[in-house]
């Protein structure tokens, strides 16, 4: 550790640097591209944000708060190397007072894709909301959204969801269970999920707390996916249709502006919006 690093406190650091730490303290791992999307409003263009978040991160790295990962990861940027970033030890110990060792450089590139996608998952809900006047949003991660509940035969259950949404406006509030698909389960294990989210439902937790049950999202890569996912939910006894959706990422802000139930209701019929191709 450096001198300069030593003698660094939050307080020394601009607030444009504070937002991206606390970004990368919340999502784990970001793109440059997704943390420039992220601090968009801050700047006077588009191309500005993208120009002076670089150079930010590239202040950070020297020191020595965040660290750069050069992986190629399908799906992103065709398949090239994309730099990922990450809080260092020395980051998340400045931002939190943490002890914890990172170790960024030690995750595989299966969890990494899809740290990257759930990141992507909540700056797609922050964008759409961004333009929605009257509209705010609250994210919470895992595993802060993870719910315990007993069964009837006895122990616990734990849900895992990848993220929790509440989508707020003057006239509605939408709660959501989101969770992330790379299309690497077997379909069998996304109906075992959905039925623990049923279960779930059925002990009225969430009921008593909200007033309703959040809709349960599976967010796919691509039609492929989606069809497959949606017809082994379906036909499978005993799961509500109502319960659960699966939508692609570009059908995201679509579900955010109209609700889940608009939005069952106008893809009833056509489960694919138009030239949702991917």
């Amino acid at each position: 550790m450096t001198t300069s690093t030593k003698a660094l406190n939050l307080a020394t650091l601009s607030e444009n640097r504070r937002e991206l730490l606390e970004l990368l303290h919340t999502h784990r791992f970001a793109t440059s591209r997704q943390l420039t999307r992220f601090v968009l409003t801050r700047y006077s263009s588009a191309s500005s944000a993208h120009r002076q978040t670089l150079r930010h991160l590239a202040g950070l790295e020297e020191q020595r708060l965040v660290t750069r990962l050069e992986r190629r990861i399908g799906g992103w940027q065709r398949g090239s190397e994309v730099a990922v970033w990450s809080l260092t030890t020395t980051g998340l110990r400045l931002l939190t007072g943490s002890t914890r060792r990172q170790r960024p450089q030690a995750v595989s590139t299966t969890f990494l894709a899809h740290t990257l996608a759930t990141t992507e998952v909540c700056l797609v809900i922050s964008e759409t909301v961004r333009e929605i006047e009257g509209v705010e949003v609250s994210l919470t991660q895992e595993p802060d959204c993870w719910q315990s509940f007993p069964i009837p035969a006895g122990g616990l259950i734990t849900l895992r969801p990848d993220l929790a949404a509440t989508i707020t406006s003057p006239e509605y509030t939408d709660h959501y269970f989101l969770e992330v698909d790379r299309a690497t389960e077997n379909p069998a294990r996304i109906i075992r999920t959905t039925r623990q989210y049923l279960a779930y439902q059925q002990s009225g937790i969430e009921q008593e707390a909200l007033g309703v049950f959040p809709a349960v999202i599976w967010i796919v890569p691509h039609t492929k996916r989606h069809a497959q996912l949606t017809r082994h939910l379906a036909t499978e006894p005993g799961i509500p249709s109502d319960l659960w959706l699966v939508i692609t990422l570009n059908q995201l802000p679509e579900l955010v502006r109209d609700g889940p139930e608009e939005f069952r209701a106008h893809h009833h019929q056509s489960p694919f919006t138009k030239g949702d191709s991917s």
